[in-house]
């Protein structure tokens, strides 16, 4: 094999092998969102669902659980306010 298929073989494998970090990563998230939810359709508080969410999946996911649920609290603060 030439250097260059060396090379291209290397970061094929290397690509294989991010994905296959992400499918895992996925799994998992899918698998913690899957119980939360069961959580929720057996009578769990929302806001003690969203606090254990927000401890266990990636924080992206959290926030746009949030943002889905309560557009007002994962907006940032006006910047251009100033505290009296």
């Amino acid at each position: 094999m030439t250097a260059q298929g060396e090379r291209l073989l290397a970061a094929l494998d290397a690509e294989i092998k991010n994905l296959s970090k992400q499918e895992h990563e996925l799994a998992r998230t899918r698998f913690l969102l899957q119980q939360h939810a069961t959580k929720l359709r057996l009578g769990v508080d929302a806001e003690l669902v969203m606090t254990a969410l927000r401890r266990v999946v990636p924080h992206e996911t959290a926030l746009a659980l949030m943002e889905r649920v309560d557009p007002v609290l994962s907006t940032p603060a006006d910047p251009g306010r100033t505290k009296v």
